[in-house]
């Protein structure tokens, strides 16, 4: 079993799992839906059966096209392997952040129905020309199966779309004041972490090269996961810093709101690092560097600080910067999943 093999299907497992927890936390934060007189039932629908409807389809997704998704994976991989790991962990984050917030909650209600009307069609069919087998009480419990495939689904949307409208709408009301600024300080909090450790990884790299001009071969080795460790800390120092209070179901995460540090002094050091870098890599023809990445990488990141220091009270400007990272992320893993074969291949 080769690493890209064991990795591409690990990935898949990981995405199969994290569906489900997400959807079981999701309904923590949308007011209790109570369609029902009692209130234990309507605790069951809520954190129970509203999660199941919901992971259902992912979860029959994923397995449907477990293949292609692992094929995916892969061509992904090695589409974006210019890039180094910590800038696409950048984008991936922001991704995320659009994904979770304003995508998935508002299409799989709507996935559910299709998902459902799709399995519900598929039995009738079979019952029709005679493959479900099991006489009449097959027959019978396929009927109501397919019938509640279709109902079950349809009445879950109905009873969510309003009360996460709600959440939505508390959200894209708070979005200026406060999301906003949890949502882009995590990107300004990466982006900062991962560009002060691109130096490091560019001093190293310089050094090998050296070691491969004066001696033919590499003595220097790059201690990646000390300067990934040393990024991560820094990241987390920063989320301290730059994040206001966040409000969460239990209770309040505090950190100290001075985000005026990043405008005035972080920001600027870290645009400082990436033109220097740029000039430096210009200058002395340096191609086969992965430590910023390409054009379009550079050209994201210094939108992130570029905005953060010129236009920071520009709403549209840095919501769209986010949408932007989502956009680039996910263009390529459509791209990738349309070159993907759906048989076991990698």
């Amino acid at each position: 079993m080769s690493p890209d093999w064991l990795a591409t299907r690990l990935a898949v497992v990981l995405l199969a799992v994290v569906g489900p927890v997400y959807f079981f936390l999701l309904m923590f934060f949308i007011p209790e839906m109570q369609p029902f007189g009692d209130p234990f039932l309507n605790l069951l629908f809520h954190h129970l059966a509203v999660p199941i409807v919901f992971s259902a389809p992912w979860l029959g997704l994923i397995y449907y096209q477990r293949y292609r998704l692992a094929n995916t994976v892969y061509i992904m991989d090695g589409t974006i392997s210019s890039v180094p790991l910590r800038w696409r962990v950048f984008y991936g984050i922001n991704a995320a952040f659009v994904l979770m917030l304003f995508v998935l909650p508002m299409t799989t209600p709507i996935l559910a129905i299709i998902l459902g009307l799709y399995v519900a069609g598929t039995l009738f069919y079979r019952i029709g020309v005679g493959k479900f087998g099991g006489g009449r009480i097959g027959a019978a419990l396929a009927v109501l199966g397919a019938l509640a495939l279709c109902v079950l689904p349809t009445f879950v949307m109905l009873e969510f779309l309003p009360s996460y409208i709600v959440v939505w709408q508390y959200i894209l009301s708070t979005w200026e004041s406060f999301w906003l600024q949890v949502v882009y300080g995590f990107a300004q909090c990466l982006v900062n972490s991962l560009s002060f450790g691109a130096p490091i990884y560019f001093i190293y790299f310089g050094a090998q090269e050296y070691d491969k001009g004066l001696y033919g071969e590499t003595y220097t080795k790059t201690p990646t996961k000390w300067i990934r460790i040393g990024e991560f800390i820094l990241f987390v120092v920063f989320l301290i810093l730059y994040l206001p209070p966040i409000p969460t179901p239990v209770g309040t995460i505090y950190f100290l709101n001075q985000s005026i540090l990043f405008t005035l002094y972080i920001n600027w050091i870290s645009l400082s690092i990436v033109g220097i870098m740029y000039i430096v890599k210009f200058a002395l023809k340096v191609s086969n560097d992965t430590t910023i990445g390409g054009a379009s990488n550079l050209f994201v990141i210094g939108l992130f600080l570029v905005v953060e220091l010129f236009f920071k009270t520009n709403l549209l400007l840095i919501t769209a910067i986010i949408w932007l990272a989502f956009l680039i992320y996910a263009g390529l893993s459509v791209l990738s999943f349309l070159r993907a074969s759906s048989r076991e291949i990698y």
